[in-house]
């Protein structure tokens, strides 16, 4: 299992620090640097959580 997971959106990212995961890094993406990259530590159904977030988001 990885250590850590990578959040490319912002509102996935705010609302995983909401719910009190915890964030290891935030640094700029190698590909587009206006965009940030967030690093999550891999705890508590990380990715589970991502995608219920990323499917709440989609049906609004």
């Amino acid at each position: 299992m990885k250590k850590c997971i990578t959040v490319f959106e912002p509102a996935i990212a705010r609302k995983l620090l909401k719910e009190g995961y915890t964030i290891v890094d935030i640094k700029p993406d190698k590909f587009n640097k206006i965009k940030t990259l967030f690093v999550f530590k891999n705890e508590r159904n990380l990715i589970d959580r991502i995608y219920e977030i990323s499917d709440e988001n989609k049906s609004h």
